[in-house]
């Protein structure tokens, strides 16, 4: 009669292995077997910061800001020095107890509470062209996420990061950054993000005018795989 292991065998040798390792039995409740899962998981995973920053438009947004920020900073610093040699000229050649002085400077005054203002208008324009790109960025991120996870039947997508398993003992931050990481383990084949910039890369080019206006990908039929799907196959079979 062949031999068959019963699920109270199995908990009683997992009891037995646990005295061996720890020395004395474990609670009652950790004695309990955990049951087995049944069917495909719908769980995806996608690495939001690495698509950051391989995204098709955003990083080529910022690059623009940057650049007329640099024009913008220059401008004023033009500005300030102007400023600043003024001020040093009215000192020299002025008397200070004459109206003339007094007149320059106000003058002077007023030209530098403008240039503050100016100063800190542009930091607040510059930091909310970029919250926009950023902003519209992220949507397209999630509309893309959204279009693999319909197509591959996945329940939910999780965030996580590949840079919290690049844990280095000489670089202490990268430590503590990398032991705070909520997923422990993962299968790979449950990593969509690279099906997700494909779908971002596969929309900017397929549409770019309307992927500029709407932030979504082209549209596809219900059949077909999502854009940038290497021959329409998934990384898990569709339930």
């Amino acid at each position: 009669m062949p031999f068959r292991m019963t699920t109270a065998t199995i908990a009683l040798m997992g009891i037995c292995a646990a005295q061996s390792v720890f020395g004395q039995a474990p609670q009652a409740q950790q004695a309990q077997p955990v049951g087995p899962k049944n069917g495909p998981s719908s769980i995806a995973l996608v690495d939001v910061g690495h698509i950051l920053k391989n995204h098709p438009t955003m990083n080529k947004e910022m690059e623009g800001i940057k650049a007329e920020m640099t024009k913008a900073q220059e401008e004023i610093e033009t500005r300030r020095k102007s400023l600043l040699a003024e001020t040093e000229m009215v000192q020299k050649n002025y008397d200070t107890n004459t109206a003339d002085f007094k007149q320059k400077q106000e003058q002077l005054i007023s030209q530098e509470s403008k240039l503050r203002v100016d100063f800190m208008g542009k930091e607040k324009e510059f930091a909310e062209m970029q919250a926009g790109v950023i902003y519209r960025s992220y949507q397209s991120i999630n509309k893309a996420i959204e279009v693999v996870a319909n197509h591959y039947k996945y329940d939910l997508v999780l965030r996580y990061s590949k840079e919290q398993d690049q844990m280095d003992p000489k670089k202490p931050q990268s430590v503590n950054f990398g032991i705070q990481r909520d997923v422990l383990f993962l299968n790979p084949q449950i990593d969509v993000t690279e099906l997700v910039l494909n779908v971002l890369n596969n929309s900017v080019g397929a549409a770019p005018a309307a992927a500029a206006a709407t932030n979504t990908p082209a549209p596809r039929s219900a059949n077909a795989a999502p854009i940038g799907t290497p021959n329409g196959t998934p990384n898990r079979p569709i339930r």
